[in-house]
């Protein structure tokens, strides 16, 4: 358990996952994702892009990969997390899967709120 938690809460992850397919080749795609100048994303106070964790481009009818640490704001605190998006051929254009995970503190409820509650 991480060290800024307090008693009573717990870290877990919320995920969120587009998946889209366009009609252009993986290459176009994971070009335009890869430059910072026209990627949808990480350009406001929301969502902060750190370190790029991952930089593979797709090869033939192999898929491309890309991945970032993040920190996101939610008006309160700041969260880290992971943008992750994989490019990979489909039909006469490409899948596009975006995952977007963010590590949040829940309150966690004590043994016996717990306990009365199952009985």
């Amino acid at each position: 358990m991480s060290d800024r938690l307090e008693r009573g809460q717990s870290e877990h992850t919320e995920r969120v996952e587009v998946d889209e397919h366009i009609e252009a080749s993986p290459s176009e795609v994971f070009e335009y994702l890869a430059d910072p100048a026209r990627r949808p994303f990480g350009r406001d106070d929301f969502l902060t892009l750190g370190d790029e964790v991952a930089h593979e481009a797709p090869v033939s009818t192999e898929a491309g990969r890309l991945a970032w640490e993040v920190t996101v704001a939610d008006g309160v605190e700041r969260h880290p997390g992971t943008v992750e998006i994989l490019v990979r051929p489909e039909g006469t254009g490409t899948r596009v899967r975006v995952t977007h995970r963010i590590a949040s503190t829940v309150g966690t409820p004590s043994a016996v709120r717990v306990l009365a509650l199952a009985a």
